[in-house]
């Protein structure tokens, strides 16, 4: 590490941040690693005037940053997000004429304001969409000519996209990932582009390639995939780095930074809230926007924007209880996500762009594995007018609980019910999809005597 705490023999931004995204990814606290006392994250903010008035090193800062778990908004004094959404242009769509850059843009704009509106525009995701070549590639200048793609612009455009919502299935992913089948060798590693008998992989493309593969949700390492992971560690020297290639075999620090976070499972953007996620559960110290977000000082985090929309009209304190973490970005459901007492709020997109906020399925996840035991086994219908039968998951809904699910949520809060009531712990009890239903005599009557327990609380308390 240069004094300047920026990594390689001199200072450089690009590969400092990919050293950012290498330690989060490996679990490893930015702040713990210096020289001279000073940071990785301490050298990039020096370099937001310089690196970051371009579009790509605005786009790596501010990934650098949240990987780091710092607000991109304001790193260095700049809002590094207004600076890249500054650069967008309507007429082609793109942030930056080159698409590996505007890759690293379109993660960027994504990641940030997946909680608010405006976020990544769908023309932003169809212009890149419209510049796949018919192989499924992409190529790094935008070029559609058949063999002009690459796998490194392929790879970290598909984990781009995903990131910015595009379903894993779709077809452009499917395609793209078909193209990289084409990049690679007989050992499993990546070449850069197909073509050349025989195909000879590099450690960088390899990395990029295996994120890829993660993003969709498949396995790198797999026999599918040619033991894709097993490959990438096979660059790796006595010394611990990484070699490019085999016919370069000295040590490589660009290719020993990218390599990390595909080593360790991780898919770009890197972020805070995956190393580990509940990062997210530290206090907000104060409040957010008024306009956008209601700041609660008991547990001290902020609900902002679709998550307070969703949280005020859909029974608000009783129902949810208060936010336990801020909003963050969930790489195992690729979904924005916010904890609450008793739920777990979920932003999906529509095709549209648009927001739409869905309630995780708690109740089911507590419940995983139970199908057997009798309270959860489907029953016939209770033939008494207090009385619901579900023929969607088999059970029976009745008296208070019956009465609380339909004045207070109905489906769209809670789901479906998936046991019968039944005594647990010593507490009348009914689960549901989104949420455990408890009786406690006397305690609410206005509610029915009806309480939720509470599983966000849990899940967090257990992370």
């Amino acid at each position: 590490m240069a004094a300047s705490a920026g990594l390689s023999g001199e200072s450089d931004p690009s590969t400092t941040a990919d050293a950012v995204y290498a330690l989060v990814a490996a679990g490893i606290p930015v702040e713990s690693v210096t020289a001279e006392g000073k940071s990785p994250l301490d050298f990039l903010l020096t370099q937001v005037e310089s690196y970051g008035s371009t579009v790509g090193g605005a786009a790596k800062l501010a990934l650098a940053a949240m990987a780091a778990g710092v607000d991109p908004r304001q790193f260095g004094g700049v809002d590094l997000i207004a600076r890249i959404q500054a650069a967008y242009d309507e007429q082609t769509g793109l942030y930056d004429p080159q698409l590996f850059t505007n890759a690293y843009a379109l993660m960027a704009v994504a990641i940030a304001t997946f909680d608010r509106e405006p976020h990544v525009p769908p023309a932003a995701i169809e212009a890149v969409l419209s510049r796949q070549t018919p192989d499924g590639s992409w190529a790094w200048d935008g070029s559609t000519d058949p063999g002009a793609g690459d796998s490194n612009t392929t790879a970290i455009i598909i984990q781009a996209l995903i990131a910015a919502g595009l379903p894993r299935d779709h077809q452009a992913i499917v395609a793209g990932l078909d193209y990289l089948r084409s990049t690679q060798a007989v050992d499993g590693s990546f070449a850069y582009q197909p073509g050349t008998e025989p195909l000879v992989g590099d450690a960088n493309s390899t990395a990029l390639a295996v994120q890829a593969i993660l993003a969709a949700g498949d396995d790198p390492n797999s026999s599918n995939w040619h033991y894709a992971l097993d490959a990438l560690t096979r660059f790796q020297n006595p010394s611990g780095a990484l070699r490019w290639r085999d016919d370069a075999p000295d040590d490589n620090l660009l290719a020993t930074l990218q390599a990390i976070p595909a080593l360790a499972w991780r898919v770009l953007p890197v972020l805070y809230s995956d190393v580990p996620p509940l990062g997210w559960a530290q206090p907000d110290e104060l409040a957010g926007d008024p306009e956008r977000c209601a700041y609660e000082p008991v547990t001290r985090h902020n609900t902002c924007d679709a998550f307070r929309s969703f949280w005020e009209s859909h029974g608000g304190l009783a129902n949810f209880g208060y936010p336990l973490t801020r909003p963050y970005y969930d790489p195992a459901l690729n979904l924005a996500v916010q904890y609450f007492e008793r739920a777990r709020f979920e932003l999906h997109r529509e095709a549209d762009g648009s927001s739409l906020v869905l309630l995780g399925r708690l109740g089911a996840e507590r419940a995983a594995g139970r199908e057997v035991e009798p309270p959860f086994r489907p029953a016939d219908p209770i033939e008494r007018a207090d009385c619901r039968y579900f023929p969607e998951t088999g059970h029976n809904l009745c008296a208070g609980f019956r009465a609380h699910w339909e004045a207070f949520g109905g489906l769209p809060v809670f789901g479906y019910p998936i046991s019968e009531e039944f005594t647990e712990d010593g507490t009348v009890v009914q689960y549901f999809e989104r949420a455990r239903f408890e009786w406690h005599p006397g305690v609410w009557p206005e509610r029915y005597d009806v309480l939720l327990s509470r599983l966000g609380a849990e899940v967090v308390e257990a992370r």
